[in-house]
């Protein structure tokens, strides 16, 4: 009789009460080498065997298969069993890049997620974003897993997950040499605009002008020309269309011209809001920026955004970053509306309490429960 060998790769599930024990059960049956390939909780069906499912593998013994000697046996090939050999041992390698390195199935199932839908995000936009880490961290060599207690690496997962939030995060400082703020009534327009007249005209040595367009409100143009007079500039009052457009038009070339908007409700999107928005989006060279509040629930802020993207503005200011815990309604937005976000506010100091968006600050706000949750689970 002829024998031909032909190796095979073992998988088998034990169930304990810890991952120690499975350990001891599989090498006992599989081998002192037996590898740890994936642990998790035990389906429902199977809790009476154990609560962890722990899952190894190992060459099993060669199996022998018996020709009868009347039947000629066929020739071998040039190099026998190296190419099911090869085949096992990709199959051992593609089971350790998708089980063991990735954290999804190792006890952080989720956390990625449910962390970032604790801050505040869209639970479909926390799973992609959990999906694309899950790729990022099955990236990492399997041979930088320290052992079966420890299959992924806090640390890594942390990385990762910030690079790919900041990623998205869309932000773009700067204005341009005529502005607006646009924006719904208390967001800060009016304190964002002497605060932005300051960081990007006095402080760098340009001329600056206020121009106020706020005509629904008793002397709401009159705390502008207060900020003008403190600061120095010149100050207009512009109660109609095309007393606004001879202020655009007569303002000097190195000059920068800052126009201050009326807070829009829903209520007066139908009179004087659609007059001022046609005015801006026939204006290609005022840059309107969106004035919104980072306290704002989530769906409040897609109501705003979309109510004012009728003066196409090309980028979002959030203020009172400083009256919540949490920036993951912000992310969404600048998410949803693909519109960057160009500076935060957070306080009343002129000009103190403005920077240049970016997306540093988003991303530590939304990972900060993560380090100590994946710690727990690792």
């Amino acid at each position: 009789m002829a024998t031909q060998t032909q190796p095979q790769i073992r998988v088998k599930s034990y169930f304990a009460t810890s991952i120690p024990d499975a350990i001891n059960l599989a090498r006992r049956e599989l081998g002192a080498n037996a590898l740890l390939l994936n642990s998790r909780q035990a389906p429902p069906e199977a809790r009476h065997l154990g609560p962890l499912e722990v899952v190894f593998g190992n060459d099993s013994e060669p199996e022998k298969v018996e020709h009868v000697a009347t039947a000629p046996p066929p020739p071998p090939p040039a190099t026998p069993g190296i190419d099911d050999l090869r085949q096992n041992i990709e199959k051992i390698w593609n089971l350790l890049r998708t089980t063991v390195g990735s954290p999804r199935a190792d006890g952080r199932r989720r956390l990625v997620e449910q962390v970032l839908i604790d801050a505040g995000l869209t639970p479909e936009l926390a799973a992609d974003i959990d999906e694309c880490v899950t790729a990022r961290v099955n990236r990492n060599p399997v041979a930088d897993i320290p052992g079966p207690r420890r299959l992924f690496d806090p640390d890594v997962v942390v990385r990762e997950t910030m690079d790919e939030i900041k990623k998205r995060f869309p932000a773009k400082p700067g204005i341009g040499k005529v502005t607006a703020l646009a924006g719904p009534p208390g967001v800060g327009k009016t304190t964002t605009l002497v605060k932005l007249a300051m960081r990007e005209g006095l402080m760098k040595g340009r001329s600056v002008r206020l121009v106020s367009t706020d005509a629904q409100r008793i002397a709401a143009s009159e705390q502008l020309r207060i900020y003008a007079a403190i600061l120095g500039v010149p100050f207009q009052s512009a109660e109609s269309m095309s007393a606004l457009a001879q202020a655009v038009e007569t303002t000097p070339a190195n000059t920068l011209l800052l126009i201050d908007t009326p807070g829009l409700s829903p209520a007066l999107f139908d009179g004087p809001g659609s007059e001022l928005a046609a005015f801006f989006r026939n204006r290609q060279d005022i840059d309107v920026h969106l004035v919104l509040t980072a306290s704002t629930g989530r769906i409040d802020l897609e109501r705003a955004a979309d109510r004012f993207a009728a003066f196409r503005p090309s980028a979002t200011i959030f203020t009172k970053l400083d009256e919540t815990d949490s920036l993951g309604a912000i992310f969404c937005e600048a998410i949803r509306s693909g519109t960057p976000v160009s500076y935060f506010c957070d306080g009343q100091l002129i000009p103190e309490n403005i920077a240049a968006a970016t997306a540093d600050r988003i991303t530590e706000s939304l990972v900060r429960q993560l380090p100590s949750l994946l710690q727990s689970a690792a």
